[in-house]
C-alpha cells in the first residue's frame, strides 16, 4: 500500500512502528534511532524492496555480500534484524522464514519521499504572495486528505487462514480483512507445502498484491486440484483447475491432476505463474504457464512426476528448471525450459508405454538431464532416484536427488549457470547405509572396495534437437 511518488524513488519506507531511510542509511522507531550495521541494514532493505516474493539465502548472499561469505552470514544478519525489530521467527510480524526457500518480508509498507530542507526565502516572493500561500495551505491540506481517503487502497493481506469451508485473509496484526467461502471444507497444507500453496504477490504490476491460493478440498484426498487468484479486497479474479487433452501409450492416464508446485516469475510489466501438475495416482506430469489475468498455456509434458520448479536467468536468456523423475529411464531428471522456446515434451523412446502419443508438444526441451541411480539406492529396492529440489547458488545450480526412501541418503549434482555438469557427491549417510546393506546381504563388497568411490559419475544429456550424449563428471567422496 504505497502512495504516489510522481515517479521518484521513495527514500523512506515505513512499516509497523519503524521508518527506514535509504538515503541516510538509518532506521528509526519514532524519534529513536536504532543501531543496525551496514550489512544487516542492506539485508533488511533488500527484503523490503522484494517483499512481493520469497528471497533465497543465496540471492541475499550474492546481492548484499557479492557472494564472498558463507550462507550462515545471511542467517546471522537476519537474527540481528529480528532482534532490533523485536520480531519472533516463530510468530513473525516482519520477516517470515520459508523453510527450504529463504525469507519473505510480510509487513505492510508505506513509501514516502523525504521532505525538502527549509531554506532561505527567495526575495522575489512578496509578503502578499506568502500570505496567500499561508491562507491556502489549510484548504490544500484538507483537499489532499480527502483525496488520500478517496483513493486509499485496501489493507494489505499478510497471510491467510483456513476455517472449515472459509479462506480468511488476515493483516499483520491478525485481524480478518475478508472471508471467501468455498463449496466444501478445505484441508490444511503440509508445512513443507505452505510456501507455494499461498503466495501474496503483485501479479499485474499495479502496486497492489494479489493472493494466489492452491485449494485442497476434503473430498480430494490425493492432493490439491485448484488454483485461485484473489484481489487484495477479496474478489475472486480467476480460478484454474488442471485439465489437458494428452494421451500416452498406456491408457486411462488423463487425470485426476494434482498441483505439485507454483512458481511466480516477475516480468517487466506483469508476472507469469508457472505450475507443475502431476497425475494424482500415476506418473505423467506437465507444466502450465498462466498469465496474471488467468490465461493458461501448456508448455511442457514429462513422463514422470515433477516435484519442484525453479527459475534462472543467464547470459543466454531466461529458463524454468524442473526437478523430476523419468519413469521410462528410472532415473532422476532435470528439464531446462527456455521461456522463449516453443512448448516441449520429455524425450522418450518410441516403443515404451511412457511415450506421449496425442496432445503433447512435438519439441524437445532446451536441455534434459538424467542422473544415475546409486548402488545403495538400487540395493534399497527403490525403483528409481528422484530429483526433489533445485537450489540456486552463486555461479550455478545444485540438483538435490533422493536416492532411497531414507531421507539421510541423497546425492547432489552441481551445474554451471550455463547448464554444464560440474561435479557430483553423495551425502554423508552413504557409508552408513552401504555398511548396513553389506551386513544384510544386499551388497556383496565392502565400502572400501566400492566401485562408485573410484569412478566418475555418468550423466546422460539431451539437447533441443533430440541428440543424446554421455557426460562424465567427478564424483566426490562423501564426508566420513
Amino acid at each position: 500500500m504505497e502512495p504516489e511518488t510522481n515517479g521518484s524513488d521513495p527514500q523512506i519506507l515505513c512499516f509497523g512502528e519503524f521508518q527506514l531511510d535509504k538515503q541516510l542509511r538509518s532506521l528509526h522507531r519514532g524519534s529513536e534511532e536504532l543501531k543496525l550495521s551496514a550489512k544487516p541494514f542492506a539485508t533488511l532493505e533488500f527484503l523490503i524492496e522484494n517483499r512481493q516474493r520469497v528471497v533465497s539465502k543465496t540471492e541475499l548472499l550474492d546481492s548484499v555480500w557479492r557472494g564472498r561469505q558463507e550462507i550462515n552470514t545471511v542467517e546471522q544478519a537476519v537474527r540481528k534484524i529480528r532482534k532490533v525489530l523485536n520480531d519472533d521467527a516463530g510468530e513473525a510480524r516482519y520477516i517470515e522464514t520459508i523453510q527450504g526457500q529463504g525469507y519473505r518480508f510480510i509487513a505492510d509498507v508505506l513509501a514516502a519521499l523525504p521532505t525538502q530542507t527549509a531554506g532561505v526565502i527567495d526575495p522575489r516572493f512578496s509578503r502578499r504572495s506568502l500570505l496567500i500561500s499561508a491562507a491556502a495551505a489549510p484548504m490544500a491540506w484538507l483537499t489532499g486528505l480527502a483525496a488520500f481517503r478517496f483513493i486509499r487502497r485496501p489493507e494489505s493481506v499478510a497471510r491467510v487462514a483456513i476455517n472449515g469451508t472459509n479462506l480468511v485473509a488476515l493483516d499483520t496484526m491478525g485481524r480478518a480483512l475478508w472471508t471467501y467461502q468455498f463449496e466444501e471444507a478445505l484441508t490444511e497444507p503440509p508445512a513443507t507445502d505452505s510456501a507455494w500453496r499461498t503466495q501474496i504477490v503483485d501479479l499485474d504490476g499495479d502496486g497492489v498484491p494479489e493472493i494466489l491460493f492452491v485449494a485442497g478440498l476434503a473430498s480430494a484426498m490425493e492432493g490439491p486440484r485448484e488454483l485461485c487468484c484473489f484481489s487484495s479486497a477479496g474478489k475472486l479474479l480467476w480460478r484454474y483447475a488442471p485439465k489437458v487433452p494428452i494421451r500416452f501409450r498406456r491408457p486411462d492416464l488423463n487425470g485426476p491432476w494434482c498441483f505439485q508446485d507454483v512458481l511466480v516469475v516477475p516480468g517487466k510489466t506483469s508476472a507469469t505463474i508457472w505450475v507443475a501438475v502431476a497425475h494424482c495416482i500415476w506418473w505423467p506430469s506437465f507444466v502450465m504457464r498462466i498469465s496474471a489475468s488467468g490465461m493458461s498455456e501448456l508448455v511442457y509434458v514429462n513422463s514422470g512426476a515433477i516435484y519442484q520448479l525453479q527459475s534462472i536467468r543467464n547470459r543466454t536468456g531466461s529458463y524454468i528448471l524442473t526437478a523430476a523423475v523419468n519413469n521410462e529411464y528410472r532415473q532422476a531428471a532435470m528439464a531446462v525450459l527456455s521461456t522463449s522456446a516453443p512448448p516441449s515434451t520429455s524425450p522418450q523412446t518410441g516403443w515404451s508405454e511412457f511415450q506421449c502419443i496425442a496432445g503433447c508438444p512435438p519439441a524437445t526441451p532446451y536441455r534434459y538431464f538424467l542422473m544415475p541411480h546409486s548402488e545403495v539406492g538400487i540395493a534399497s529396492g527403490a525403483p528409481y532416484n528422484e530429483a526433489r529440489y533445485i537450489h540456486l547458488r552463486p555461479g550455478g545450480i545444485t540438483v538435490d536427488v533422493r536416492e532411497t526412501s531414507l531421507e539421510m541418503q541423497r546425492s547432489l549434482y552441481d551445474f554451471s549457470n550455463d547448464f554444464k555438469p560440474e561435479r557430483a557427491a553423495y551425502c554423508s549417510g552413504y557409508r552408513a547405509i552401504h555398511e548396513r546393506f553389506e551386513k544384510e546381504g544386499r551388497l556383496h563388497h565392502r565400502y572400501e572396495d566400492c566401485p562408485e568411490r573410484k569412478t566418475e559419475a555418468t550423466l546422460r544429456a539431451c539437447d533441443d534437437l533430440g541428440n543424446w550424449r554421455t557426460e562424465k563428471i567427478p564424483l566426490l567422496r562423501p564426508y566420513e
